[in-house]
């Protein structure tokens, strides 16, 4: 028997003000699988994820997390399940150090005992941010801050990590230890769904991926079958 998806996504539907948004949406994410989801800006990626993570409530279909649905559940209740939404910007909080960060991606954790596994599992996949513990966030460069937002959500011990555009504005070479970094956080147990407009880089990693157009998923496949379809080359990798 095939084992069902950790997330499974039917048919989601949402729209902005009367304009549609997303439409027909279905996609799954298996366990410690990466699962990219790919297109250009406006095909609907954010409202997906935004939706998924309980930011906003879909307007049809259903949101199906380890068998039981979640369409329309607040934000602290998707987080409960297991799912943890690091939003694009990275939007740490700049005036807090580090340590103060993580702690707060841990407040929903039962135990100060759970808390410290957390650190440690934390500091041992992002060795630079114990080095940093204790300073501000907001002194630290964009690539360490994109670090902190990752650890931070690793920090409410998600099954399902969401990560919404997380090499935006970040340089090539740090562009390329992030995605190491994402690597190392699914080998650890984590899945992921990774949403990002380097469609290489993404693809590389990913088990399996998807591709939204106007708001419909309109091709999907494993990282390698996308990475060799003529559609995908044309469209994001300018061959």
């Amino acid at each position: 028997m095939t084992e069902q998806p950790l997330l499974a996504v039917t048919d989601l539907a949402y729209a902005y003000n009367g304009v549609v948004a997303v439409r027909s949406v279905s996609l799954a994410v298996n366990r410690a699988e990466i699962v990219a989801l790919l297109g250009s800006n406006g095909a609907g990626k954010s409202t997906t994820v935004k939706a998924i993570a309980g930011a906003i409530a879909p307007q049809g279909g259903d949101i199906r997390f380890d068998g039981q649905s979640l369409a329309g559940a607040p934000c602290h209740v998707v987080v409960r399940r297991g799912i943890t939404l690091v939003p694009e910007g990275r939007l740490v909080f700049p005036q807090m150090t580090v340590m103060d960060n993580l702690r707060m991606g841990g407040h929903t954790l039962g135990s100060t005992a759970e808390i410290g596994r957390n650190l440690d599992r934390v500091f041992g996949i992002f060795p630079r941010l114990a080095e940093r513990k204790s300073q501000l966030a907001g002194s630290m460069s964009g690539g360490e801050q994109q670090m902190l937002a990752i650890a931070r959500g690793l920090m409410s011990s998600p099954r399902l990590m969401i990560l919404d555009e997380p090499s935006l504005g970040l340089m090539p070479i740090l562009v390329q230890e992030l995605f190491r970094l994402i690597k190392g956080v699914n080998e650890s147990g984590v899945s992921i769904l990774l949403v990002e407009q380097n469609v290489h880089q993404s693809l590389r990693i990913a088990h399996r991926g998807y591709v939204m157009e106007k708001g419909k998923i309109v091709l999907g496949g494993t990282g390698a079958e996308l990475l060799n379809n003529d559609f995908v080359q044309r469209a994001f990798l300018g061959r």
